[in-house]
């Protein structure tokens, strides 16, 4: 008899294990399905434009006038327009076109390094960006997701003080955007750049968090229409 029960117990077990499986709450995102990834991400793909809002404050808080030294394209009341491209499923990354990273010297406390910095041409930025489910709910896999952007790192070479610097521009990008991808065609939402740190020769020389003063933002609102497609 406890031979009997033993395997019984055993079955038992193989059963309850098996039925894990069709637990809901093991059902898998939608969104880490490669085929919803592939099908989002080539939607995405094209050229856009936007309304780009930089904050630019030193550590005396004086704000940079950066609608005079804008030298691209503006709206009928003079704010800049930014353009940026999505890749697709072959390359997932938002590159804005033509980032003016000679501003950051209006930020910078070193007063060498500022003025290489200033004479930097504009830089095109890319930042990897990724889909997640934006809720925590079990059961069916839910529909809400949200695009996610990584932060991105922006390395140049400048001569200052006598000697050749590898100098790195540390941004982040908290912007998350929510859609539903019941709902489409998707298309991105506000992007937020927060310069965070300058490295020069792997060594932070400054970090830029908004409670020294210095706060280095660049806010592109969010997609007009697709330019291309």
């Amino acid at each position: 008899m406890k031979k009997i029960s033993m395997v019984i117990v055993a079955i038992s077990a193989m059963i309850s294990l098996s039925g894990c499986h069709e637990d809901p709450t093991y059902v898998d995102s939608y969104f880490q399905r490669q085929s919803v990834i592939e099908e989002l991400s080539n939607e995405l793909k094209g050229q856009y434009s936007s309304i780009f809002i930089p904050v630019i404050y030193n550590a005396s808080q004086e704000q940079m006038d950066y609608k005079s030294l804008w030298k691209g394209e503006v709206t009928e009341n003079g704010q800049p327009i930014i353009h940026y491209t999505f890749g697709g499923y072959e390359n997932r990354t938002v590159t804005l076109q033509q980032v003016p990273i000679s501003w950051i010297s209006f930020v910078i406390k070193d007063t060498k390094l500022a003025e290489a910095v200033k004479l930097l041409p504009d830089y095109d930025i890319s930042i990897p960006y990724s889909f997640a489910s934006s809720d925590e709910e079990t059961g069916e896999a839910s529909k809400m997701g949200e695009i996610i952007y990584s932060d991105s790192k922006v390395p140049v070479t400048l001569n200052y003080g006598g000697k050749q610097h590898l100098v790195l521009f540390n941004f982040k990008c908290p912007s998350q955007f929510v859609f539903d991808a019941d709902k489409r065609p998707i298309s991105p939402g506000r992007i937020q750049l927060e310069l965070k740190t300058i490295i020069v020769d792997n060594v932070i020389v400054q970090e830029i968090d908004g409670y020294s003063g210095e706060e280095f933002f660049l806010s592109i609102m969010g997609k007009t229409d697709p330019i291309s497609k």
